[in-house]
């Protein structure tokens, strides 16, 4: 270092300055370019990484990575996080991180990762009060936060992780790609704050993303697959990724949010459905007082679970907008058929406390009819997420088993129906939904992440779930032998329904959450 500063007459210090400054860097471009348009009034901010016009019909914005530039400094999330003025614990833009796993070399690939902006957007597509709208010029998703009521059905939705429920505003945001920032010539914060200009934004054209991706597609190794909602992001490298490259956090078990309102609002709606189909098979032999109190109590248990799901939204005053997704969103047919539910379910109850109104006639059968298919809308509404833990037919036989459990109980505990072969078929059913409990936990005879989950952290839960069911109907078999039957009913009733209302919380705990590979933990 000496011999190459040794003939010059300034200092060392200097002369290292004066390289500093004639090194090009984006910050320094950045600065040239604000001095530039502030003495000619032209000059664009990053002109190399934006487009210069807007996208042509059957085009849209894109995200492009480069990722033999990505550093993984996290300057982007940075940058993200102070120009949107994002709270405290949000995040829209992340870095994660991929690795060799096998074989004596070692690597490691950083990945930067936010809306996808896709082409079929998972969100829009399921949002029950149209929250989300894909801008015709530019092809970005954006997010409308006055329109959205917080039930966070769009975070399940997409197999990225993308939509962020913010607890303290009640609404999901998301990136935008900086959209005003675009809209005026300017980048969005991720670009501008990169080092090493490795996020630039791209013009896709559409219909040749729709021909490139195949079904086994992946945005990178790790990633969900392109299919569902045909991302817009392209990742680039002049290595091509191998394909057995894992996420850095791909050993970790994730415990996923319980969502208790909705672990209520799934139990006891069915268990209500339940009540009233034993009501409607057994036709006119109940009768009297027990007939209507069976039908209260499942008219309390249906509506205990309705009121339950609006607990679940951040702005329950506006739920009344469910109904405006009911041509695309399942979350919107599913309240439509319920509020159906709710009308027929309070006129056969009326009819069996005696009172008499247009439509009383034929209301349990119609409660009994749209109960099932409030139930199918539930499942399939899971089922729609694509994720592999709620797959319709374990779903749907689960949610099945639920609302027959209900009935049977109910029945045995005001001797609807009585004897040993009640109880036998109350075991049967038991025993035919623990089967599908843990079929649920495999695909294909091998065991799903959902597995590692129900019998690892939550292993607790699930032996709580087993004993209450056991106990249920230990509790109502006696129930039909001992003088005390009455007790012992109520009993089992309660511990039936209380494991229930466990397999619920399992059922959103232990779910898979596909999302892009994340960091080292």
């Amino acid at each position: 270092m000496k011999d190459i500063y040794e003939s010059s007459d300034k200092t060392l210090i200097d002369q290292l300055l004066e390289e500093q400054k004639a090194i090009e860097t984006p910050v320094g471009r950045l600065a040239d370019d604000a001095n530039r348009r502030s003495e000619f009034g032209g000059g664009r901010i990053y002109q190399s990484l934006i487009p210069t016009t807007v996208p042509a019909a059957g085009s849209q914005y894109g995200f492009e990575i480069d990722l033999d530039r990505c550093s993984g400094c996290k300057g982007c999330v940075t940058a993200c996080h102070s120009l949107n003025g994002l709270d405290e614990s949000e995040t829209w833009r992340d870095v994660g991180a991929l690795v060799e796993t096998e074989g004596a070399s070692s690597f490691q690939q950083t990945i930067t990762t936010a809306c996808h902006h896709c082409v079929d957007p998972a969100c829009l597509n399921g949002c029950p009060v149209n929250a989300y709208e894909k801008d015709a010029l530019t092809g970005i998703v954006l997010h409308l936060d006055d329109q959205c009521i917080g039930c966070q059905y769009c975070v399940l939705k997409c197999p990225y992780d993308v939509p962020k429920y913010n607890a303290d505003r009640g609404i999901v945001r998301k990136c935008d790609m900086c959209y005003s920032r675009l809209s005026n010539g300017e980048a969005p914060a991720c670009v501008d704050a990169c080092p090493h200009e490795a996020i630039k934004i791209v013009v896709v054209d559409q219909s040749e993303l729709r021909a490139a991706t195949g079904i086994d597609t992946r945005l990178v190794p790790s990633s969900p697959k392109s299919e569902y909602t045909l991302p817009a992001t392209t990742y680039t490298s002049k290595r091509p990724l191998n394909k057995g490259l894992e996420a850095a956090d791909a050993g970790s078990t994730r415990v996923q949010p319980a969502h208790w309102p909705l672990v209520f609002m799934l139990a006891l709606t069915q268990l209500g459905c339940g009540g009233y189909a034993v009501l409607w098979a057994l036709g006119d032999s109940p009768s009297g007082l027990r007939l209507a109190v069976v039908s209260g109590v499942s008219w309390l248990l249906l509506h205990s679970g309705l009121i339950a799901s609006v607990a679940h939204l951040g702005r329950p005053l506006k739920a009344w907008r469910v109904f405006l997704g009911l041509g695309k969103s399942w979350l919107s047919r599913e309240a439509v058929v319920f509020g159906a539910v709710s009308l027929s379910a309070s006129l056969a109850t009326l009819g069996a406390f005696g009172f008499t109104f247009p439509g009383t006639k034929g209301s349990l059968a119609a409660t009994v009819f749209l109960g099932l298919l409030a139930i199918f809308c539930s499942a399939y509404l899971y089922h729609d997420t694509r994720r592999v833990y709620w797959r319709l037919p374990t779903t749907l036989a689960k949610f099945t088993c639920t609302t027959a459990i209900g009935g049977i109980a109910l029945a045995l505990l005001f001797d609807l129906a009585t004897g040993i072969a009640t109880i036998g078929l109350l075991v049967s059913v038991a025993v035919v939904k623990m089967w599908i409990e843990r079929a649920s936990l495999r695909r294909q005879g091998v065991p799903l992440p959902s597995s590692q989950l129900v019998f690892g952290p939550l292993r607790s839960i699930w032996r709580g779930r087993l004993a209450l069911m056991a106990i249920g109907i230990a509790a109502l078999s006696l129930s039909s032998f001992v003088p005390a039957g009455v007790a012992w009913g109520v009993a089992g009733v309660m511990a039936l329904f209380s494991g229930e209302i466990l397999e619920r919380a399992l059922f959103f705990k232990a779910v898979d959450a596909p999302k892009m590979p994340g960091g080292f933990n």
